[in-house]
């Protein structure tokens, strides 16, 4: 009877440690160190959606999916953006729906938090507070919370696009005064609950020409963003820096031809860090982000 039950628990533990990962994304198959554009079934299912849909945000267990939707057209312009989500239940993505607290004002720049208890976003509801800004909900047995404010010290002049470490720290891009470029990359430190000790990233990260839309890795070891620095091919790219110490980064470089064959934005990691979702014209790419350890100066 012992063996029996030590064969069940060892075919147990080999049918677990060969779980395919792709059952943590609801069913897709996740990339290697070759990009794939991420195909949903009802999500990416014409040109249309693909040319206005960006920034992913998936849970950490995949089957939960938030991104921004640009919303304007000619006829109505504003409000610009709204954020819409995507389940998987029942086998299947259900179709998208403008998220519960999006619709009515300008909602932009999702990302979960690694351990998938908060979401953040950029918004213009004025009724949240006078400034607008970087809010975020709390997830609770019941549901999403009502949105939280990060508080004053983050939000200055036109905060968008937070971003997230397991730390809780908040990155993020302003245009507020005193940087270097138009737009500058930030951080705010999760302090006793509150966003505290807000620094700018330093001039090897921000430049004369304006950086934005970052992406801090879970573990804080390093940080992709878009620049508008010219590049030699006229197009938008991502680069790359990694934390040498406490915000203190490498010059940043180009990702390479692995995710820059073309313009790329947009990015963002999955809970884990193992895969970087980014924008490109033809629709949401990702990749493993094993080949970045390979470009550490």
């Amino acid at each position: 009877m012992r063996t029996l039950s030590c064969i069940l628990i060892l075919i147990t533990l080999l049918l677990f440690c060969s779980k395919n990962e792709s059952e943590y994304f609801a069913g897709l198959t996740p990339p290697n160190s070759t990009a794939q554009k991420l195909e949903i079934s009802k999500f990416f299912d014409n040109e249309y959606n693909r040319k206005r849909s960006f920034n992913l945000a998936f849970s950490p267990d995949g089957t939960e999916l938030f991104f921004s939707y640009i919303k304007r057209t000619e006829e109505n312009p504003e409000p610009a953006y709204e954020i819409k989500t995507m389940k998987f239940i029942d086998g299947e993505w259900t179709y998208p729906e403008t998220a519960h607290f999006s619709g009515k004002y300008s909602d932009v720049d999702v990302y979960f938090s690694p351990n998938g208890k908060y979401l953040f976003y950029m918004t213009d509801n004025p009724a949240l507070d006078s400034l607008g800004g970087i809010y975020y909900l709390t997830k609770t047995e019941k549901g999403w919370s009502e949105p939280g404010f990060t508080g004053k010290e983050v939000n200055v002049k036109w905060e968008a696009y937070p971003s997230v470490s397991l730390k809780g720290n908040l990155f993020f891009q302003s245009h507020r005064e005193g940087g270097y470029g138009e737009i500058d990359l930030y951080r705010a430190d999760w302090i006793n609950g509150k966003f505290r000790n807000v620094r700018n990233l330093g001039p090897i990260i921000n430049s004369e020409h304006g950086d934005y839309h970052a992406a801090i890795s879970p573990d804080e070891s390093y940080i992709i963003f878009s620049s508008t620095k010219p590049h030699p091919d006229g197009e938008r790219i991502l680069l790359v820096s990694f934390q040498k110490g406490d915000n203190d980064w490498t010059e940043p470089q180009s990702l390479g031809v692995k995710v820059n064959n073309g313009s790329a934005g947009g990015p963002t990691f999955s809970a884990d860090g193992k895969y970087l979702f980014y924008k490109k014209n033809e629709g949401i790419y990702w990749i493993s982000t094993k080949f970045i350890n390979s470009l550490i100066q």
